[in-house]
């Protein structure tokens, strides 16, 4: 039946920085989901058969851990622009088909500069480069290159040398692009640095796997799934508690659409930041600079020296003046906390007393901002030619401030859920995810500058909160036990209970506003290890996405499947046992 004359045969090669069996495993259920047929891996010595087909591959092919650099499969015709705005792990797709209209209707929705088409022995023998493989490399472009002009002139001849009639051995310097493992700062996600942020190719595994006209994520953190969502043609809803997510997200959304006015508004904000630098503003702009009032967090003022403090809110005050033509929260004013974020480095240290270590980086923090704002006009740039050149037109985002606990949405409005609500350090006084980047949320206006405990209490699992262990599932119930007696951790107890309790409540929520049968990928750590401070000894392993799964099945959820996924880690001083394995699980769900 599969070598029946209307059926194609689809190749697709994997990217060469998939190096973990947990991504092989998300790229074979992606395939699957979206081909809905069987598809079978491939070695490095099947490339050669292709060859009678007429196509030569690259020499530049990954062998991964197991010996896979691809998929193969054999199916009726399928929508080949659905397969070049949703692959995530594909780096290019080969094809032979029959040579009739049905192919070439095909093949004519591929945008032309990504897509090379060739008569083979009476059939059409087709490649092409997906979307996001491109979007990927785009973010090492907007780093690397020295104008937003040079960003053009790269992706050109990336892709030019990907899809080129008698491929090559490409040269180094596009070898290290295509191989980069940095591919998490791509489609403006690299706006604003955020802790724990979603993976953007996980979230894409997932919204093709979950299978939705329209996508909700009660915990939206940055805005990563919908971006992602938007740009594979899916409506995307956020929701965060956290009024500088919201802030950063609804940008990103803002920079997806924006006709160039952004791209216009960063040479005249550093023209004003220059002109002010060398005194030569207006009386007026002087006049408004000096009234600006402190704006550094209450919590934070008694532990930077003063003078570090004086020159951080005088650069504050000369960058918010910069921008004063610009409405509050402006890609632009995003770009400001996200420096005054690297300028200030927290470090949690996980006693349950709020405790934790400041780094303050030397460089000054009018200079980070004005690289911040170089970088944003390459990464426009590089969005303006992704779009002109792949014609893709993004889904439209919403993104509200709001609470998962209290969705602001009617009963059955969504058809799936991608999130990664927030992990249990933050209850176990390892992290604030706040606190981390209050000074940004101050310098905004979002907060007040001696509001940032209360608003922090109201995050689910912050330190502050507190709750019993009434009604949960034995196994939560088991953990808030074990600290309650453990004398370094009893003081946690408390709010580890509160934390499962309104991750409860949140998986409530997303039941009561996902239409019947909707899927929801909701996305944990596996584990949470509790050690001893000095020797780093493991005390107990918590279980964290077993309990999220009781949690869900107590809040009226089918569990359909657990999957875990090792992930890379680029920094090995990030978690107190660095040098184990680290995995997060999709705790994949549906509503009965």
């Amino acid at each position: 039946m599969t070598n029946a004359p209307d059926y194609w045969k689809l190749l697709f090669k994997l990217r060469s920085n998939i190096t973990l069996d947990g991504d092989l495993e998300l790229a074979e259920r992606e395939l699957r989901a979206l081909v809905q047929c069987p598809i079978e891996p491939i070695g490095e010595d099947f490339l050669s058969s292709w060859q009678q087909a007429g196509w030569v591959l690259p020499k530049d092919v990954a062998t991964h851990r197991c010996g896979v650099v691809g998929y193969l499969c054999h199916t009726r015709p399928i929508e080949l622009n659905l397969l070049f705005r949703r692959l995530s792990f594909c780096e290019q797709v080969f094809g032979i088909a029959p040579d009739n209209e049905s192919t070439r209707e095909q093949l004519a929705q591929l945008p032309d500069s990504l897509v090379r088409v060739r008569q083979v022995n009476g059939q059409i023998a087709f490649m092409f480069v997906p979307f996001n493989a491109i979007a990927e490399w785009s973010d090492v472009v907007a780093r690397r290159a020295s104008s937003p002009k040079e960003t053009g002139v790269m992706l050109d001849y990336l892709c030019n040398a990907l899809v080129d009639e008698v491929p090559v051995e490409l040269p180094q310097a596009a070898r290290s692009i295509i191989s980069t493992k940095q591919t998490t700062g791509h489609l403006f996600h690299g706006l604003h640095v955020y802790k724990a942020k979603f993976f953007p190719r996980m979230a894409r595994a997932f919204l093709n796997l979950c299978e939705g006209a329209t996508v909700l994520d009660p915990f939206a953190g940055s805005g990563t799934a919908l971006v992602e969502a938007a740009v594979m043609g899916i409506p995307a809803i956020g929701v965060d508690i956290d009024p500088l997510s919201v802030a950063i997200a609804r940008a990103k959304a803002q920079l997806l659409f924006d006709d160039g006015a952004i791209a216009e508004a960063i040479p005249n904000a550093l023209a004003r930041l220059d002109n002010s630098a060398k005194g030569q503003g207006s009386l007026f702009e002087i006049a408004e600079t000096h009234a600006l009032y402190s704006v550094t967090p209450t919590f934070l003022r008694r532990r930077v020296p003063e003078p570090i403090l004086r020159e951080v809110e005088t650069d504050v005050a000369d960058i918010l003046s910069a921008l004063r033509d610009l409405p509050p929260c402006s890609p632009l004013h995003i770009a400001l906390s996200d420096a005054l974020s690297r300028k200030f480095k927290f470090r949690f240290l996980g006693l349950g007393y709020g405790r934790f270590s400041l780094t303050i980086q030397p460089r000054r923090l009018r200079q980070m901002f004005v690289e911040n704002l170089l970088y944003l006009a390459r990464a426009l740039a590089v969005w303006q030619w992704l779009r002109q050149r792949t014609g893709v037109v993004p889904a439209p985002i919403t993104v509200l401030h709001g609470d998962a606990r209290q969705l602001p949405l009617e009963d059955e409005s969504v058809d799936c859920v991608v999130t990664s609500p927030p992990y249990m350090p933050a209850s176990s006084g390892r992290e604030s995810y706040l606190k981390s980047k209050a000074f940004g949320m101050t310098a905004l206006g979002l907060i007040a500058p001696d509001a940032v405990d209360a608003v922090e209490a109201e995050q689910i699992g912050s330190i502050q909160r507190a709750e019993t262990i009434h009604n949960l599932p034995q196994s939560a119930q088991e953990v808030v036990l074990w600290m309650q007696s453990d004398p370094t951790r009893c003081v946690k107890a408390a709010a580890t209970a509160s934390y499962f309790a309104d991750l409860r409540e949140s998986l409530r929520e997303i039941r009561r506003v996902l239409k019947p049968q909707g899927k929801c990928a909701f996305v944990v750590a596996r584990q949470h290890v509790f050690y001893r401070y000095r020797s780093r000894e493991i005390v107990r392993l918590v279980e964290s996405a077993d309990i999220t799964a009781d949690l869900a099945v107590q809040a009226g959820l089918r569990m359909l499947e657990q999957i875990h996924v090792e992930l890379q880690k680029q920094n090995s001083v990030a978690r107190p046992r660095s040098l184990d394995s680290y995995y997060e699980t999709i705790v994949l769900l549906q509503k009965a």
